[in-house]
């Protein structure tokens, strides 16, 4: 049904759910998996004109304003010093002292590796901001004498607000391009990606990006997918950018509130830029996306030779290509290995915990063979997860214990050649005695978790919940201890289905004994839409008991047929009662 040969870029557009879903398949595997809602469209990136509203000179940042209601963080480091109020000569004096500097290539071109904007964004401030460090500026000037409240900035969105945290900003404008990222504004000299190892098209690359023309204090740097690409492809994509440039300039002086003047392409136009070349097919479910492909190839990709359809099948397009059991894949956390062993991936709060099982797999000859051959098995799989379930901060891997000192070298050059293709910018250890590995890879994209989990009603995110033995123990406890301080009473009890059946069927001389005791009357009702582990325990009206029944069916009435239905009152219904066990229940009490 599917040539297993073809590089595939599946884009589905569902009417239904308003959600974009894209996947790049190789050989009916997927290595790329990316969606987004259109209610929570992605906003690095975004360019806005704002105010600054307050100056910090504690923390050396600035508070703006970007939007109605709407303020962000804006670091001292990350503002530019074409805003600062100095005068024109000392601002040319000091590019002039940029441009002489020490800054090379391989400086700037070092966070240029990563194929995504959102990661280029973030990189690349951070090697400018890096550098102007470097020469002192932030050391010559106080932020409260260059940087004045209501000023006009122009900024770009470089972290999204999480939790508490807000969003953060860059005056150091990047576009990204299909084959270029430039920087109209940056203190860097630009370069090509270090991800191009050979020395003849770095040469060539080399030339082509001093023969451009570039405008006075901004850079080019070509990146990784530019690579082997003739001198009018990349002319036209840095034609193309600097026009856009030019737009968000004009926008910008138009406009004297803070508001968006530049939206970051979305998520199927980043998908065409960063993963499509000449073997890539490009197949396009729906057709609005397949209009939104069309305009982006037409516009911003003029001349390439991108192969795109719309598909017209009434099989959804994931399934019909075999990758929607491999996207459901993605929830679970152990994922098998094809020789019989798994992987445990378990995310926490500081850090993402991944365990390798060897499992069946026990082909060797012995333990040390069983042990490497996992865990280099382990490795390729280890980067594919992290890359589709977007896991970032501290990953630590817990191998299968190798005593051989080779058998441990040649697992971390494996892990090192895994992530070599990686977007995100990734730092390595060393396997340590205990056989773990800790690397940290940068955040570019929530996890597959994060945007489309829920924290469990039951569990609260712990992933386990108390037995019922646990949770009828506290049930009984909070009994006695209410009815030791209200004697003669009625107590109501409210709880799971299955916590009550676990007191008819193990506690009910535990509970009569307690009626006894503080001669009070206890009356139980089932409530599935309570947690499991939640229950309610109120105070009745009071009673004079003569004779105290144990645990009373307050409210329960049972049929005399053999259907397994019970109604009881308050309109709670359950079906778990079996009707003669529950009559001979309570034929005995009586």
């Amino acid at each position: 049904m599917v040539n297993n040969s073809k590089r595939l870029l599946l884009i589905e557009n569902s009417i239904c759910s308003d959600e974009v879903r894209v996947a790049l398949s190789v050989n009916n595997k997927i290595v790329e998996f990316e969606q987004e809602f259109k209610e929570k469209r992605q906003l690095r990136g975004n360019i806005y004109v704002a105010y600054v509203k307050r100056i910090k000179p504690s923390l050396q940042a600035v508070f703006i304003e970007y939007g109605k209601n709407k303020q962000g963080f804006l670091s001292f480091s990350e503002i530019s010093p074409d805003y600062f109020n100095i005068s024109e000569k000392e601002k040319e004096a000091f590019f002039e002292s940029c441009s002489n500097g020490d800054y090379t290539e391989e400086n700037s071109s070092v966070s240029t590796n990563v194929s995504s904007d959102s990661a280029a964004n973030k990189n690349i401030n951070e090697s400018s901001s890096s550098f102007v460090r470097e020469v002192s500026l932030y050391k010559k000037y106080k932020l409260q004498d260059v940087i004045a409240v209501n000023q006009k900035i122009l900024v770009q969105l470089t972290k999204e607000e999480r939790g508490n945290k807000g969003a953060s900003f860059t005056t150091y404008i990047t576009l990204v391009g299909r084959y270029c990222i430039f920087m109209p504004n940056s203190m860097s000299k630009g370069g090509i990606s270090r991800k191009i190892e050979d020395a003849n098209i770095r040469k060539q690359l080399k030339d082509i990006l001093d023969s451009i023309s570039l405008p006075k204090k901004s850079c080019l740097i070509i990146r990784t997918i530019g690579s082997g690409k003739s001198k009018k492809e990349i002319e036209q994509d840095y034609n193309y950018l600097f026009s856009l440039w030019q737009n968000i300039q004009k926008n910008a002086s138009s406009t004297n509130v803070p508001s968006l003047i530049y939206n970051e392409a979305d998520l199927i136009m980043r998908s065409i830029r960063d993963f499509c070349s000449n073997d890539v097919e490009i197949i396009v479910s729906g057709k609005e996306a397949f209009e939104v492909v069309k305009q982006y190839t037409e516009n911003a990709l003029k001349g390439s030779k991108l192969r795109y359809r719309l598909y017209r099948g009434f099989v959804p397009i994931f399934t019909y290509y075999g990758i929607e059991d491999q996207v459901s894949e993605l929830y679970s956390n152990r994922v098998k290995l094809p020789s019989g062993g798994s992987l445990i991936i378990t995310l926490t709060e500081a850090f993402v915990s991944i365990d390798v099982n060897s499992g069946k797999m026990m082909e060797e000859d012995s333990i040390e063979e069983t042990a490497y051959r996992t865990n280099m098995e382990a490795v390729p799989e280890i980067s594919r997860q992290v890359n589709l379930r977007g896991l970032s901060g501290l990953i630590v891997v817990d191998f299968i214990g190798m005593l051989k000192y080779q058998y441990c070298r040649a697992v971390e050059f494996a892990v090192r050649q895994a992530f070599k293709d990686d977007k995100a910018k990734v730092q390595f250890s060393y396997i340590n005695d205990f056989g773990l590995m800790v690397f940290s890879r940068q955040r570019i994209k929530p996890s597959i978790q994060e945007i489309n989990t829920i924290e469990c009603l039951h569990c609260r995110g712990v992933g386990k919940v108390k037995s019922n033995e646990v949770i009828v123990a506290s049930v009984l406890r909070e009994l006695q201890y209410v009815a030791s301080r209200n004697r003669n009473g009625s107590f109501d009890l409210l709880a799971h289905s299955s916590i009550i059946t676990h007191i008819f069927n193990n506690k009910r001389d535990t509970v009569s004994t307690i009626e006894k005791e503080f001669n009070i009357k206890l009356n139980v009702n089932a409530d599935n839409n309570l947690s499991v582990d939640a229950f309610i325990l109120k105070r009745g009206d009071n009673v004079n008991l003569n004779d105290c029944k144990p645990l009373q069916n307050s409210g329960y009435k049972t049929e005399g047929n053999d259907n397994e239905k019970v109604n009881y009152s308050g309109g709670l219904q359950n079906n778990f009662w079996l009707t003669r066990w529950l009559s001979r229940l309570l034929s005995s009490n009586s």
